[in-house]
């Protein structure tokens, strides 16, 4: 079963809907394995795109779960989602990763859009069922975590702005449909909302890379690129600001993915500890192999429930910036040493392509560093509570 006891019981100890809702997420596990997993080993292997993967994700609704009906989505609490997303990464992570930053940008548009906007790209584009997909546009060469840095310029001319500038370490931009890049104007940073069309955007290189190879990691040149007015997100010199608010929501979800991909490595090697034999026994007698699944499965379901914790806190609409922080640091950090564990207990074979559970390494690695550095994550847990 994809949808384990584990996230049941969360599910019922927030809602009274819960058999609802676990339902629900049973049919959504059903589906990942049967329909997402098959195809995982093999766009990692060839760098696919998972297009086909998200083509049916987006016809499941697993991407319109939280956001409201008004914008075709399903009106559903946030930890419903999160389980959602969880399970598709244990499946597929580069499936799980487009969901993710899908999210952040559907929900920087449902904060601080227009009407217009919210009804033209959420529901008439389809951001919110998947329809159209999204990219989310801040790193530059010159900084990453330093987002006030950054060195991209937006130059007003009447109803329009004139964009020049350099993003990099982008996810899969030159798939995207609409891309939510942030530039600087006369009143401060601000965010923009661009159809991959503009004239002048332009995926300069793709940068390889270490896993979640079913994306590419670009670079992307923005050469004079006339943008109206009307795409312009929120309030001009306000785009720091949105953008806090917008990786919060892609903290959590990312989160989410660390999960998933450690519950994958997780049952791979509690799989495998039982079938593989030495000094004629199965592993799984041996005290070293039992410690190893101990941690593994204590940790995994102490990252799953801090992030289910955050993930209530942003339904009651609390602030969640420490919270989500704590939950992103503590499950990516948790998903590296549980696939480091996984292939331990594989020995030779965890290092070989036959039983891939590399790829889950792979993967983990990214998360400690996307969407906010564990370094600087730290940094802002500690301010929270020192104020």
């Amino acid at each position: 079963m994809y949808y384990i006891r584990e996230q049941k019981n969360i599910i019922e100890m927030l809602y009274k809907e819960a058999e609802e809702y676990n339902l629900i997420l049973e049919s959504i596990g059903n589906f990942a394995e049967k329909e997402i997993f098959p195809t995982a080993k093999k766009v990692d292997e060839e760098e696919i795109f998972p297009r086909q993967s998200l083509e049916k994700v987006s016809k499941q609704g697993i991407m319109a779960i939280p956001f409201p009906a008004e914008y075709n989505g399903l009106g559903l609490p946030f930890p419903v989602y999160i389980n959602a997303i969880e399970m598709l990464a244990k499946a597929c992570a580069n499936t799980a990763l487009q969901v993710s930053v899908q999210g952040m940008v559907c929900e920087g548009i449902r904060l601080f859009g227009n009407e217009r906007q919210k009804n033209e790209l959420l529901k008439e584009k389809g951001l919110v069922e998947g329809r159209s997909l999204a990219a989310f546009a801040l790193t530059e060469p010159c900084c990453g975590s330093d987002a006030r840095s950054i060195q991209t310029k937006a130059e007003r001319l009447g109803n329009r702005f004139i964009l020049n500038g350099t993003k990099t370490l982008i996810t899969s931009p030159g798939e995207a449909d609409i891309i939510l890049l942030f530039a600087g104007t006369d009143k401060g940073i601000s965010s923009f909302i661009l159809p991959k069309e503009t004239a002048g955007f332009k995926v300069a290189k793709v940068i390889p890379k270490l896993g979640f190879r079913g994306h590419s990691l670009s670079e992307v040149h923005i050469d004079n690129c006339e943008v109206p007015e009307e795409n312009l997100l929120g309030e001009e010199g306000k785009g720091l600001e949105y953008a806090k608010h917008i990786l919060n929501s892609g903290r959590m979800t990312i989160a989410a993915i660390a999960v998933g991909i450690a519950q994958a490595a997780y049952e791979k090697s509690l799989s495998y500890s039982k079938e593989r034999k030495a000094f004629g026994e199965s592993i799984s007698e041996f005290q070293l192999v039992q410690e190893k699944l101990a941690n593994m499965v204590t940790e995994i379901n102490a990252a799953r429930l801090l992030i289910s914790y955050a993930a209530f806190l942003k339904g009651k609409r609390k602030n969640i910036a420490s919270e989500v922080s704590q939950a992103k640091v503590f499950a990516s950090e948790m998903a590296l040493r549980v696939c480091d564990n996984a292939i331990q207990i594989h020995g030779g074979y965890g290092y070989t392509d036959e039983y891939d559970i590399h790829r889950h390494w792979r993967d983990a690695r990214l998360i400690t560093i996307g969407e906010g550095t564990s370094d600087i994550l730290r940094l802002l847990i500690a301010r929270l509570a020192l104020k």
